[in-house]
């Protein structure tokens, strides 16, 4: 039985790591204050919505979780001798998901002249 506080404890891990990666992770991507560098220069080069590219790296990460579930070739941990495991996958696509809100909340912001979204 997968009991509430198992759960429990499987959440404050990976929120835990997922900050971590995050604050990590943003050092790879933009060298000042803006999170979103990299998904408006992406966007720039491409044409598209800087949320348009945080889906689709979301997309990438899901892709990468769905294929290492359905071969069941995958390790349960957070790094393996080749890189990231499975824990670390699932973390970066819940991240992606926030970084996609903030382009979101972005596009808003600027298309209503808010400064704020609390709705």
């Amino acid at each position: 039985m997968y009991t509430s506080r198992k759960f429990e404890m499987l959440c404050r891990e990976f929120l835990n790591q997922e900050e971590k990666l995050m604050c990590w992770k943003a050092g790879e991507y933009t060298n000042n204050d803006d999170r979103l560098k990299n998904f408006n220069m992406v966007a720039g080069f491409l044409g598209v919505s800087p949320a348009d590219v945080a889906l689709t790296y979301l997309l990438k990460h899901i892709q990468s979780v769905t294929l290492a579930v359905k071969s069941k070739n995958y390790k349960w941990e957070w790094e393996t001798e080749n890189g990231e495991g499975l824990k670390q996958r699932i973390a970066d696509a819940r991240n992606y998901l926030l970084l996609l809100a903030a382009c979101i909340d972005e596009e808003v912001v600027k298309t209503n002249g808010s400064q704020h979204i609390d709705k």
